[in-house]
């Protein structure tokens, strides 16, 4: 059995839409738990109830972001031992019916974690194939990045993106689940991190792809954005870079947020996130 989670966020049409694409896919024996993380949400997925017994929606009252989000979904998921694989994945991508089948037959270690190629919707342009740690620039630079199909770079990743994340339940129960100290933003990072250092590896399904309306469920957020990813960023270096490469990667990533958000509505979050980066109290996650 193949367990499902996604995260609503103030999106419940494209969340809809994602459930029936998981309700016509060809591979039946699966669940899926939708975790609504704007209560005030709750009225329209009630007025609309889906008549399917391999769906579950939980509303959870405190938005606890991504991290929090996908959570609630994996505790419920990983009580149930019939789940050999776990699938993480936005509200906001379109999957095809054969998309579990065939991640299923390319994916055949229980001790990785795997992405499919990701599409911007509606074209031919890379999401992104994973991304680097860049300790110069002190933050993180997604790969392939608008590139179109036909001019991939195969390039190891430090990360894969929480867009879609496929999972053998071995490796969650070795790794743990997304640190909540994150929220949203760099908690695919953390995740991809522990799990390398647990000995697990990163691959690419390059022959099984999915499509991404980016950013659908934080748009309109920007100013919050800065202050998480400033935020995150220092957390992250603070949890994983040994001291000289944490230094370099911070010092980067403060001047960087400086000179990026220098407009004073801008600038107030860049600070703010800065600070919660160096003071937030430093936390695992474990199941």
């Amino acid at each position: 059995m193949i367990g499902i989670v996604t995260v609503n966020w103030r999106g419940f049409e494209i969340t809809s839409e994602l459930m029936s694409q998981v309700m016509a896919s060809e591979f039946t024996d699966l669940r899926l738990v939708v975790v609504n993380n704007s209560f005030e949400e709750k009225e329209k997925f009630d007025a609309n109830p889906v008549n399917d017994t391999r769906i579950t929606v939980f509303h959870s009252e405190v938005n606890k972001g991504f991290s929090g989000g996908v959570n609630m979904g994996l505790r419920e998921l990983m009580k149930d031992e019939r789940i050999t694989h776990i699938i993480i994945m936005n509200n906001d991508v379109e999957l095809r019916p054969d998309f579990i089948n065939r991640m299923l037959q390319q994916a055949k270690g229980n001790n990785s974690i795997y992405s499919p190629l990701i599409y911007f919707r509606d074209t031919h342009l890379i999401y992104n194939t994973g991304g680097k740690v860049h300790l110069w620039l002190g933050g993180t630079v997604n790969l392939n990045n608008h590139v179109p199909d036909y001019q991939i770079k195969k390039v190891k990743p430090d990360y894969f993106s929480g867009c879609v994340l496929f999972i053998p339940r071995q490796v969650l129960e070795k790794v743990g689940l997304f640190d909540e100290t994150f929220g949203t933003y760099y908690e695919d990072v953390d995740f991809c991190y522990r799990a390398k250092e647990k000995g697990c590896e990163l691959e690419m399904i390059w022959p099984v792809t999915v499509r991404h309306y980016h950013s659908y469920s934080t748009k309109g957020e920007n100013v919050y954005k800065i202050y998480l990813i400033n935020r995150n960023q220092i957390i992250f270096a603070r949890k994983h870079l040994k001291p000289l490469p944490r230094t370099v990667f911070i010092v980067a990533a403060v001047v960087r947020g400086f000179l990026m958000n220098l407009k004073p509505k801008r600038f107030q979050h860049y600070w703010r996130g800065i600070q919660e980066g160096f003071s937030v109290r430093l936390e695992g996650s474990n199941l």
